[in-house]
């Protein structure tokens, strides 16, 4: 072995000179490392006692502050859970939900405790006992897996030894800032052995000073503070306190109670300090926490603290002896014995990367960075594929309910499905298609909102089909998602009951809690292979007759096999349309269409396929009277109107009804004010409101066709054609006019005319005036005005 060392000397040597190379670090390492028993011998040879006395205090106080800082570490998860529950944004809420509230109010318990309390549950280790919520207003208390009233909790779960269910109301009652109850003996009720807990309870809302409407209640394991008094109790044998800021014993390893005498030292005190209790004498040392605010206290006797100092005083010298041997045979030897290994990974590295170049860097922190770089690819790698995972099983879902494959429960098909976490419980089937239509303050273009519709009905969907069955969710569109029911086995009998169950209560939770208007389509159920494939078209026919039912209702396919296949509109019907229309009789064609309508829409028993049928004959009348009397469409409906793509955008029978009504009406008004003498009165008419709201900011076309029951664009074609001016150019034109008349008081601003004029602000005002008048109004009432007065005068 020597003499294969001395022929590696060379290459070694030339590898100490490179300063990167971790061979000249484990050497220099090494060296240091043998430096330091020579250091340590001189140092204990000039003041031995002293330096380990310092040394063994600093060991006392070290051990201290490390059970301190472990401690402190633990309760940082109490702080962390706490966090984490009391800024809940449902908890205010929740917090003052009543006794006697609502079924979905007392959901809201249980969904915090599924989604919440669980949650956090398998977050926390075992130096939390247990945890929960006490809701003062509704008595309940709500655990990471139960939602049960105070009394019962207290009975059955957990009671304190020798403290009343009414006691421990009057704790709970009390307001709480992070206050943390001395060690107590806890039972759970179920005949199992006591269990030593301290208790940390904060009041809520913990943003408020002055009331208490619950409280977070945390219970620490004992055992688990125990565990790490253990180490210091057996290092120094000495006894330990924890020490609140009120002089309470929190806890403490030693059955004598805390010396009172102490407690004024403790708070003036930072480091060591002599003690004599009874006849024997005591170092005592403290250190303080500032998570909780106590103060750990280490008693330990004076012999037990110098034996330590004796018994290394006289090991020094051999130690010194024989680290100074040991480490030049470990520095000649075991430098080379450590590098071997390292320089085998580098080099298996080398030929994995398939690397020309040995690396530059030192070879450990080559190692370090190969490593990472691996665990980083893999992270990546297991990130994205839990990226894909729900867009995989969309995808899965999506091609059984278009008919692309079948259900297949078998037990080999059951464990491809693992990877995008599908499982079938059985081949029985119920497809639900929910259409969104309408969402509170909604608008059109916020995708955010819609995002957030569907989500809101993916859960609660799931949620309620879990109660009995297996639901999954598919978002098809913007506004559609569709909800799978796989049937459990034992429960097919209630399959009819349970869905329309299901139905009922995703509309009333949505509407009536989050304001989401939607229809519901149901499809029948379904067994074997094809069940998916043959409730989906039920599903997508009975939303057609979102048609006939209109929006915001529950379709179950079902209810609408009785239908007939004919519609009302006889002939005679048609001629009494065309007839009441050209004579300008506007009250008879609309008694004759809401006549038309009932007879086909109020029984509800014409499908969606013959009520368009339906409307596209009755706009085919409108368009033949058009026709037939040679009337301008565009004077009448407006440039580039289509009627048939006007009425038959609206998805229910209702809005294509209204609309169909409104072109009747507007086409029957024309007939009527082409007339002479009509149409001088209308024209009068238009001008007279013009003059009465010129100081009206939203007099325009929109208003006053709304007024005298045109549509836009006739109004604008008919003032057009009769006063020969356009209509805002004539508003435009009276309201210089009366600003000028207003000029003449010089009291009023610019901003006070505009605004007397229908201008909502002055610039807008001064663009029109000169516009028209070639000047602003500043210059007018300065150079013109007063000109135009002298000549009157």
């Amino acid at each position: 072995m020597d003499g294969d060392l001395v022929l590696k000397m060379p290459f070694i040597l030339r590898l100490v000179n490179s300063r990167k190379s971790a061979l000249s670090t484990i050497i220099a390492s090494n060296l240091f490392i043998l430096l330091i028993p020579l250091a340590m011998g001189l140092f204990l040879y000039a003041k031995v006692e002293q330096s380990l006395e310092r040394s063994t205090t600093r060991s006392n106080v070290a051990m201290l502050e490390q059970l301190k800082l472990s401690l402190d570490n633990k309760l940082s998860e109490v702080d962390k859970l706490m966090r984490q529950v009391v800024f809940d944004p449902k908890l205010d809420y929740m917090l003052r939900i009543p006794a006697n509230s609502s079924d979905v109010d007392k959901y809201e318990f249980i969904q915090f405790m599924r989604d919440k309390m669980s949650k956090y549950h398998s977050m926390t280790s075992n130096f939390i006992l247990d945890y929960y919520v006490y809701f003062a207003s509704s008595d309940t208390i709500v655990k990471s897996d139960l939602v049960t009233d105070s009394r019962t909790f207290y009975s059955i779960y957990y009671a304190y030894k020798n403290m009343s269910y009414e006691g421990w109301r009057q704790l709970m009652d009390k307001l709480h800032s992070v206050d943390y109850l001395p060690v107590n003996s806890l039972s759970n009720g179920l005949d199992q052995a006591p269990k030593d807990v301290i208790t940390y309870i904060q009041s809520l809302p913990i943003h408020s000073q002055s009331q208490n409407l619950g409280n977070f209640t945390v219970l620490i394991d004992v055992d688990q503070v125990k565990q790490l008094f253990a180490q210091l109790e057996s290092a120094n044998h000495s006894s330990v306190y924890i020490i609140d800021n009120a002089g309470k014993t929190i806890m403490s390893n030693s059955e004598s109670p805390f010396p009172s005498d102490l407690l004024g030292r403790i708070q003036e005190s930072t480091g060591p300090f002599d003690y004599r209790l009874g006849s024997v004498d005591q170092v005592v040392s403290v250190t303080s926490s500032q998570k909780a605010g106590w103060k750990y206290v280490s008693i330990m006797p004076n012999d037990v603290f110098m034996q330590q100092v004796n018994q290394i005083q006289s090991w020094s010298i051999g130690l010194f002896i024989l680290c100074l041997i040991c480490g030049l045979v470990a520095v000649s030897i075991g430098a080379y014995r450590t590098y071997k290994p390292l320089q085998k990974t580098v080099n298996a590295i080398m030929r994995g990367k398939e690397m020309i170049m040995r690396p530059s860097s030192n070879e450990y922190e080559f190692i370090r960075q190969t490593v990472e770089g691996s665990i980083h690819e893999e992270k990546n790698l297991r990130m994205t594929l839990a990226q894909q995972i729900p867009f995989i099983q969309a995808n899965y879902l999506s091609r059984l309910l278009n008919g692309r494959m079948d259900v297949d429960i078998s037990v080999e098909n059951g464990d491809s499905l693992q990877f995008m976490n599908l499982a079938f419980t059985s081949d029985c089937f119920a497809v639900l298609i929910v259409k969104i239509e309408d969402i509170h303050d909604l608008a059109e273009e916020d995708e955010q909102q819609w995002a957030h519709a569907r989500f809101i009905i993916s859960n609660i969907g799931t949620d309620l089909i879990a109660l009995n069955h297996k639901g999954f969710s598919v978002e098809l569109d913007r506004d559609r998602i569709v909800l799978l029911i796989n049937l459990t086995p034992n429960r097919e009998k209630f399959a009819e009951s349970d869905i329309r169950e299901i139905a009922e209560s995703l509309f009333s939770i949505t509407s009536q809690r989050f304001q989401i208007g939607m229809t519901i389509a149901v499809g029948g159920v379904h067994s074997g292979p094809k069940a998916i494939r043959d409730s989906y078209p039920e599903a997508l026919a009975a939303l057609e007759y979102r048609l006939i039912l209109g929006k915001h209702a529950t379709i179950y396919f079902q209810d609408i096999l009785d239908v007939k296949q004919h519609y009302y509109y006889p002939l005679e019907i048609e001629i009494q349309l065309i007839n009441f229309v050209r004579s300008g009789d506007t009250e008879n064609v609309v008694k004759l269409l809401d006549k038309i309508y009932s007879m086909n829409f109020d029984s509800s028993h014409i499908t969606p396929e013959l009520g368009r049928c339906l409307f596209f004959n009755v706009i085919s009348t409108f368009l033949k009277i058009m026709n037939s009397t040679n009337t301008n469409q565009d004077e009448v409906l407006g440039s580039d109107f289509d009627p048939i793509k006007e009425v038959f955008s609206y998805p229910t029978a209702q809005g294509m009804y209204t609309k169909t009504k409104e072109l009747y009406e507007t086409l029957t008004r024309s007939f009527t004010w082409d007339r002479s003498d009509h149409s001088t009165q209308r024209l009068q008419e238009i001008i007279g409101i013009v003059h009465e709201n010129l100081g009206d900011s939203n007099l325009g076309v929109a208003q006053i066709a709304e007024r005298i029951q045109m549509t836009p664009q006739y109004l604008s074609t008919f003032f057009k054609k009769h006063q020969g001016q356009n209509l805002l150019d004539y508003i435009t034109h009276k309201r210089i006019q009366q600003g000028k008349q207003l000029m003449e008081n010089k009291e009023l601003t610019i901003v006070q005319i505009a605004q007397k004029i229908g201008y909502n602000n002055d610039v807008v005002f001064i663009r029109a005036f000169k516009k028209l008048e070639g000047v602003t109004p500043g210059k007018y009432r300065e150079t013109m005005l007063p000109e135009i007065i002298g000549a009157d005068t």
